[in-house]
């Protein structure tokens, strides 16, 4: 899957995952701050799916259907459904851009999009946590953003082997720095499994659907995270 990449140029990377360790060093010393029952956090994602299923099983079938046409493969979970995703973005023009070319090829798939904004808490949990909550989903976002960008430069070129294992071992090293800030609370499960998804293809050649996929989990996580 050929997408056309935007982004800047690949030192970007090295100053972006910087300043997202930066930021989570911050967030273990400042988790204390005064809310109400809700934490809010807006992102809109754009999802790119081959199907729907109404059943994770028949969706997992699937999947890797998908990822032999070179799309991620994750399935994603969403208010009942199961979606087996393709690839995600950030805006909706982009999205439909990619949808209709990938329609003209022959890949039957439409656009799915999740908006994030409040997220349900108890208030004395709140209270407790929001800042720590606020600076994760904050983390975990630029994370994701990192593998998309990742990904696109994998497919235009910009991005050798040993430079796309750099970038997918400091993804790592930001997810393993928020399981250390969250040991034990709604985070730590979700991040041993992103952390697990790192892993998940060993130390053998990076493709981009890979990436991707990594990216859709942690957006995954973003969106159906339940705090508390």
């Amino acid at each position: 899957m050929n997408i056309r990449d935007t982004d800047e140029n690949i030192s970007a990377f090295v100053i972006s995952i910087a300043a997202i360790l930066a930021v989570t060093l911050v967030i273990i010393v400042s988790a204390s701050a005064l809310g109400g029952a809700e934490l809010v956090f807006k992102r809109d994602f754009y999802f790119i799916c081959y199907t729907i299923r109404d059943n994770a099983m028949s969706a997992d079938a699937i999947s890797d259907t998908v990822s032999s046409y070179g799309g991620a493969g994750y399935v994603l979970e969403y208010k009942g459904n199961y979606y087996v995703t393709v690839a995600c973005y950030y805006t909706e023009n982009e999205a439909k851009t990619v949808k209709n070319s990938l329609l003209r090829r022959g890949l039957n798939c439409s656009v799915l999009n999740v908006s994030t904004e409040k997220y349900p808490i108890n208030p004395a949990d709140l209270k407790k946590y929001k800042k720590l909550y606020e600076g994760n989903l904050n983390t975990l976002n630029s994370l994701s953003e990192l593998c998309y960008g990742c990904a696109n430069k994998l497919d235009t070129g910009e991005l050798n082997q040993n430079s796309a294992k750099n970038v997918k071992e400091n993804v790592k090293s930001g997810l393993n720095a928020l399981k250390k800030a969250n040991p034990a609370n709604c985070f730590t499960g979700e991040l041993e499994r992103l952390i697990a998804e790192c892993d998940a293809d060993g130390e053998g050649y990076i493709l981009s659907k890979d990436m991707r996929k990594l990216q859709i989990a942690i957006a995954d996580c973003i969106i159906n995270i339940d705090l508390y």
